[in-house]
This record gives C-alpha cells, sequence and structure tokens, in this order.
C-alpha cells in the first residue's frame, strides 16, 4: 500500500534553547498527500537550528561540534588547541556516545565512524581540517617527539579568527552539545593512546576485536 506521507521542506518559526525566536528553513518534513499536513520530528528542527548556525559562519553543520570540542577548556589545561590527532579522534567519538546516552544523538550533526584497527575514526576528518585551515580558522603543525618522520603528532590549534568564531557558536549551541564537549574533553585531554584504548575496550568492547593498533597519530 503506498504511504499518503511524502518527504518535503518546510521553514519553522520556533525558539532557541535560550528562549529567543528562531527562524529555520528547508527543514526535512512529511507531508501528507490526502490532507496537506506536515509532519516535522523534532530531531531534524534541532539539526537545522545547528546547520543555520553553521552556514552563519560559513561552515559545514558537522564543523560546529569539531570546533566546539577545539575551544573547550579541558579542566586546568588551556584552551583552543588539541595536541594530538588520536585525542580528537577519540574526542569525537565520544561526544556522539555521550549525546547517545541522552538521547540526543539524532539532534546534532556529527561524524560517522569507521570501525579502524586504531580505533573509532571520524570519517573525512583529515579532509576537514585541511578545510579549516584554508578558511584561516585553524592552525595545524607537526610536533616531533622523535626522530623518524612517524614520530610527529598533529597539533590543531583555534586561530585568532577560530577563536571569535567558537566563542560566539559556544554561545550559541544547545547547552546539553556545549556541556558534553568540556566534560569528554576534560576527561580524554590528559589520557595517552593506552589510555584511551583501554577505555574504549571496556566501555565499547564491541570494538575489542577491531581496535587493536595505538593510535598515535
Amino acid at each position: 500500500m503506498e504511504s499518503v506521507w511524502q518527504e518535503t521542506k518546510t521553514d519553522v518559526d520556533t525558539v532557541d534553547w535560550k528562549g529567543n525566536s528562531i527562524h529555520l528553513k528547508n527543514v526535512p518534513a512529511l507531508k501528507n498527500k490526502e490532507t496537506g499536513k506536515i509532519c516535522i520530528y523534532p530531531s531534524e528542527v534541532a539539526k537545522a537550528e545547528i546547520r543555520t548556525l553553521a552556514e552563519q559562519y560559513g561552515l559545514e553543520p558537522k564543523d560546529v561540534s569539531l570546533l566546539l570540542m577545539l575551544r573547550a577548556k579541558p579542566g586546568p589545561f588551556q584552551e583552543g588547541y588539541v595536541q594530538y590527532k588520536y585525542q580528537i579522534n577519540k574526542m569525537m567519538f565520544y561526544q556522539w556516545k555521550e549525546m547517545e546516552k541522552q538521547g540526543l544523538e539524532e539532534t546534532f550533526p556529527h561524524y560517522e565512524f569507521e570501525a579502524a584497527p586504531r580505533g573509532p575514526i571520524p570519517k573525512n576528518l583529515d579532509d576537514d581540517l585541511k578545510r579549516l585551515e584554508e578558511k584561516g580558522i585553524i592552525s595545524l603543525s607537526y610536533k616531533k617527539w622523535g626522530k623518524s618522520p612517524k614520530e610527529a603528532s598533529l597539533l590543531t590549534t583555534l586561530t585568532p579568527s577560530g577563536i571569535e568564531i567558537t566563542g560566539k557558536l559556544a554561545g550559541q549551541v544547545p547547552a546539553p552539545l556545549k556541556e558534553v564537549t568540556i566534560e569528554v574533553k576534560k576527561e580524554l585531554f590528559p589520557l595517552n593512546p593506552e589510555t584511551i584504548r583501554e577505555k574504549v575496550h571496556r566501555e565499547y568492547p564491541e570494538y575489542q576485536r577491531t581496535y587493536i593498533e595505538l593510535d598515535r597519530d
């Protein structure tokens, strides 16, 4: 039997988490072909809010969660950077999983993850980092800790422009995303590759068979 619902997009007038009125365009929805009524999932409205924020700063929606992670202050450490690539890999994974625990995993644009030998890795992260560097929002540099070319780690730092943009984003994104991001960074920032792998194995045993190498980037 053919469904009476067809995919469409619609504009929505709503409020953000602070109660400010916002107008969201092109929110995915379903339209009843017989009655003309529109059905909208709350998760689509939430994602449209993040997408609208991203567009204000010339960003892609998933950039918001990444830039918030870079900006977050991890306890007593300085905000605005992540010193190793492996930390970004696992911070973005835990950001998603912690939102999932609250039933909010579909309320914000996030990375897809692949179960690589080095653990859950965000797809296309390298391309996104290069794009954000070209836009002048972050700077990328390699910090050598050994003699061979492989014995170096990617240092990702917000530029002054990135600090300005992320400061504005931090005041506009829904509170749960910001709070989860801060807590995840605070917990993972001081951990080494061995400790992070043990943590993932313990908390997400489904990765034990695939996460066999240390993520040292």
